[in-house]
């Protein structure tokens, strides 16, 4: 069947819109289709090849092949399937076809010609008879338009009152026409073919789908995984930020004990020269046979030992040695702290940590950012030990603390409280600084959000700590008042669930 335009149409050509009720109007000779319809095994192919579009098999072949079955079970010689082209109302494509010239399947249709535009918008089936071939269908290249007898049926693919597309047959010339029955019959198989259609293309959609999200999931793993590592480098440039912020505080502290121990080390060595020339003195006079006095009638060794208090080296010493190692002690306390303090990183791994070690392991660190500003509290729960990632925690609680000790001028109070609530444990940071104004509080948890002056804060410290302590599966609660003090409350489950703590660190 060929396509022509529409003001070509013979009078000799017959479309009849066929209502539901009209009477069976069998042309004499008319070979009906019944037998082949009623065919239990034609039946069963058909069903077969719907079982097959439904697994998602090639479309093109699925539905060439259901046409080629439905053609022959009509006793056609060609036919074609058009199928609305998705993201249209009425822009057909020709998808699949039989006896149909190269290149046809896969083009597709002006909008609203030929039989399928008009079937496609009226959403009725036609029957087409006709002494000339210009039925706006394809026809083999090599025929002739003017082919003496013709026949031809057309049905609208409709699922749950949607119009999908139309499928057309055309009976070759020297064949009985078509009868209304015959295109009542036909019905029946096109609502079924409408039905594999959109089966099948639910299908592919689906698996496009599944497809598209699998790629986006991988997208977004590789994603998370850019973002964790960047997120890790934040961390530790933020620790690093944090102890160069607190470096002159913690070379004081460092400087403090060296300090006392190298003059206690002086003093040592002026108390054992002391010692030492006494040990001579008694040597020498004890090797003297015979001890001459000095002139005032003491002997040299004498004079030496009751000018020298032993009493005193003897406890001094200990005093100093004792202090010394308590002074040597504190340096390698805070260089260690430091030392813990910077390590950690997307190789750390969950731990049950003694969150008290921990405070006071960051308290070394910044005591010396707070000391002279505020006297620092601590209120110690019981508390039992936690699973979490200690370095992450450590850099959370130093945030806190430096903020708080930030926001007090002088004079002030800094309290460390902790306790249990159930499956929680919680540690709280309070200070009696200036309080936060309610215009921020909203906005202290973003990234590069700080009112602190240029070159004292990055305004990652609470940012970085609001995400340590989600990871942790916790959350930081806020009470404040300007003027008066913030109280930052730091909550974290126990336990982490055993889904969320994988063989090394997130």
């Amino acid at each position: 069947m060929a396509r022509t335009e529409p003001n070509t149409m013979r009078s000799a050509l017959v479309l009849k819109k066929v209502p539901r009720q009209s009477p069976v109007l069998d042309a004499p000779g008319a070979a009906s289709i019944t037998g082949k319809l009623n065919d239990f095994a034609w039946i069963c192919a058909l069903y077969e090849l719907g079982q097959t579009a439904a697994a998602g098999v090639d479309p093109l072949k699925v539905q060439q092949d259901i046409l080629k079955h439905i053609v022959s079970g009509l006793d056609a010689e060609s036919g074609s399937i058009a199928l609305i082209v998705e993201g249209t109302d009425d822009l057909l494509e020709i998808v699949a076809g039989t006896d149909l010239p190269p290149g046809t399947v896969g083009s597709r249709l002006p909008r609203g010609v030929g039989v399928f535009g008009h079937v496609v918008a009226t959403g009725q089936p036609l029957l087409i008879n006709g002494d000339a071939a210009e039925t706006r269908l394809p026809v083999q290249i090599n025929e002739r338009r003017d082919r003496a007898t013709h026949s031809a049926m057309c049905w609208p693919l409709r699922v749950q009152e949607r119009t999908i597309g139309a499928l057309a047959v055309n009976r070759a010339a020297g064949l009985p026409k078509y009868s209304v029955e015959d295109l009542d019959r036909g019905q029946v198989l096109t609502s079924l073919l409408a039905l594999v259609m959109a089966n099948h293309r639910m299908h592919v959609e689906r698996e496009n789908r599944i497809l598209e999200l699998s790629t986006l999931n991988d997208a977004m793993q590789r994603m998370n995984a850019l973002l964790e590592d960047a997120q890790n480098q934040l961390i530790q440039s933020e620790k690093l930020a944090s102890i160069g912020q607190i470096a002159a505080g913690v070379a004081h502290e460092i400087n403090n004990p060296v300090g006392f121990v190298l003059s206690n080390l002086g003093a040592l060595e002026s108390y054992v020269g002391s010692l030492f020339a006494l040990a001579e003195a008694a040597d020498a006079a004890g090797a003297r046979s015979t001890g001459e006095p000095s002139p005032e009638g003491v002997s040299p060794g004498q004079a030496l030992r009751d000018g020298t208090d032993i009493e005193f080296l003897r406890t001094d010493i200990a005093a100093l040695l004792a202090e010394s190692r308590d002074g040597l002690g504190r340096v390698k306390a805070i260089v260690q702290d430091l030392k813990n303090f910077s390590r950690g990183g997307a190789d750390e791994s969950w731990e049950l940590v003694d969150l008290h070690a921990a405070l006071e392991s960051t308290l070394n660190i910044v005591r010396n950012e707070i000391k002279y500003k505020a006297r620092i509290e601590t209120r110690y729960g019981a508390l039992p030990e936690v699973e979490c990632l200690p370095s992450r925690l450590n850099q959370v609680f130093l945030n806190l603390l430096v903020n708080a000790g930030q926001a007090i001028e002088a004079n002030g109070r800094l309290l460390i409280e902790t306790g249990v609530e159930g499956t929680e444990a919680w540690i709280a940071v309070e200070d009696t600084g200036c309080g936060i104004p309610k215009e921020h509080l909203n906005r202290i948890f973003e990234p590069f959000f700080t009112t602190k002056p240029v070159g004292q804060g990055t305004g990652l410290g609470l940012s970085l700590s609001y995400s340590i302590v989600r990871k942790h599966g916790g959350r930081i609660d806020v009470d404040t008042e300007v003027g008066r003090g913030t109280r930052f409350t730091v909550r974290l489950p126990l336990r982490q669930p055993r889904a969320a703590v994988p063989a090394t660190s997130v």
